[in-house]
């Protein structure tokens, strides 16, 4: 949780308490500057299917 607060804060420029405290463009940049950071090495898949544990879902 750390990691991700402080990659949006290094992404806003500034201090961020929460979320909600970024305005819709300071969002919209950290989302801009977030999603040209990531790593050419992540799979095709998403989350979902990266997950490590299975769901209730799973089990059903």
């Amino acid at each position: 949780m750390d990691e991700r607060q402080q990659a949006i804060q290094a992404a806003a420029g500034r201090p961020v308490t929460s979320l909600r405290a970024l305005s819709h463009d300071e969002a919209m940049t950290v989302l801009t500057r977030l999603g040209q950071t990531r790593t050419p090495n992540r799979s095709a898949t998403s989350q979902w299917d990266d997950r490590d544990e299975d769901t209730w879902i799973d089990r059903l």
